[in-house]
């Protein structure tokens, strides 16, 4: 039975609302998945699962402070090798929540990219990366809601960014060819 990691960090509540469509789109293929919120002394092997999901906020580009911490002891735990040989029958998947005020998607994708090498330096490939909008919960970054350059980003990610990502992950299991027992 193929089964799944899921791992986030979330603030406002954005990335979970992310994690938890993921999780629940999992379970729903018979999937199992095993769900943590990243905090310091966490401690799991990516390379128990089929599948690796890696999620966090984007803070000025990057995935926030404790989720860079984060990966980088995990990287120190594991054996990363030269060429960073593929681990066959493992994958992985990155997705944050953003803002996006200044530069839109742009600002996303460096965040992505940062989380997704800490995959691959294990040997799991990044089969797919989701960016999802999401508003800022601050009272002093308020204004960034409707000001940025993607417009209103109140109340979002909403039901119509959580059933996109629902579709997303949908074709990706189908693309890995990834199912559980149903």
């Amino acid at each position: 039975m193929d089964n799944a990691l899921l791992l986030y960090w979330s603030a406002g509540g954005n990335t979970g609302q992310v994690a938890d469509t993921l999780d629940a789109t999992l379970d729903k293929h018979g999937i199992e998945v095993d769900e943590y919120e990243i905090e310091e002394d966490l401690q799991v092997n990516y390379l128990d699962y089929t599948l690796v999901l890696l999620g966090a906020p984007v803070y000025q580009f990057l995935p926030p402070r404790d989720v860079r911490s984060f990966l980088v002891n995990q990287q120190n735990r594991m054996d990363v090798q030269p060429a960073a040989p593929l681990k066959p029958g493992h994958h992985g998947i990155v997705f944050c929540t953003y803002g996006g005020p200044h530069t839109g998607y742009r600002e996303a994708e460096p965040a992505l990219k940062y989380m997704g090498q800490f995959l691959e330096h294990a040997g799991i490939p990044v089969r797919d990366e989701m960016a999802v909008v999401g508003e800022f919960h601050s009272p002093k970054r308020q204004h960034m809601n409707v000001e940025g350059r993607l417009g209103d980003i109140r109340g979002r990610p909403d039901e119509s960014d959580l059933a996109h990502v629902l579709g997303r992950m949908q074709g990706t299991l189908r693309y890995l060819g990834l199912k559980g027992e149903q």
